[in-house]
């Protein structure tokens, strides 16, 4: 019987012996673990074992979905602000515009005020249709520099209400 154990002891231990773990690394150590990155044991030449790699992160399925959102959402807001820069080009315009309609008003405000006096002293058919003329002439500019400071207006907001998207898309996508 002691042939038989000590073969059955001999047969156990050589299958523990190759379930050893060659890398073993004491807990605690600066390599960092029970068990080092490497398979092999060291050389007889005493060359230096390199690390294995650790296998690349796998992305998450949603970060390409989260990522084409964020680029939807930056494309959007590059698209709100060239409408906003288009819109402050036709603003620029018509602040012009405005500067000429106010200047065109006061010219006929002027020439109402001053041939409607001068129907005053003289009434003179010519005169009182020459103060009618200019009056209707002041009414038309007062309206039209009306109308453009109306539509100054509106252009201000669609610009404003324009960047303000543009920012909160912006917000958006960061907080993706």
């Amino acid at each position: 019987m002691a042939d038989t154990w000590a073969a059955s002891w001999a047969q156990s231990w050589a299958a523990e012996a190759q379930r050893f773990n060659t890398t073993h690394v004491p807990a605690g150590s600066a390599t960092g673990g029970q068990f080092g990155t490497s398979g092999g044991g060291s050389s007889a030449a005493g060359g230096t074992k390199t690390a294995a790699k650790p296998p690349a992160k796998a992305a998450h399925p949603a970060t390409a979905a989260i990522k084409a959102r964020q680029a939807h959402l930056r494309a959007r807001a590059a698209a709100d602000r060239a409408e906003a820069r288009k819109l402050e080009t036709q603003l620029h315009a018509l602040q012009a515009q405005q500067a000429h309609a106010h200047a065109a008003a006061v010219k006929a405000a002027k020439g109402a005020h001053a041939a409607h006096h001068a129907a005053l002293k003289h009434p003179v058919s010519a005169k009182v249709a020459a103060a009618r003329k200019a009056a209707a002439a002041h009414r038309k500019a007062r309206a039209h520099h009306a109308t453009v400071k109306t539509r100054i207006a509106g252009l201000r907001h669609q610009i404003s209400t324009l960047l303000g998207q543009a920012k909160q898309l912006d917000a958006q996508a960061a907080a993706l």
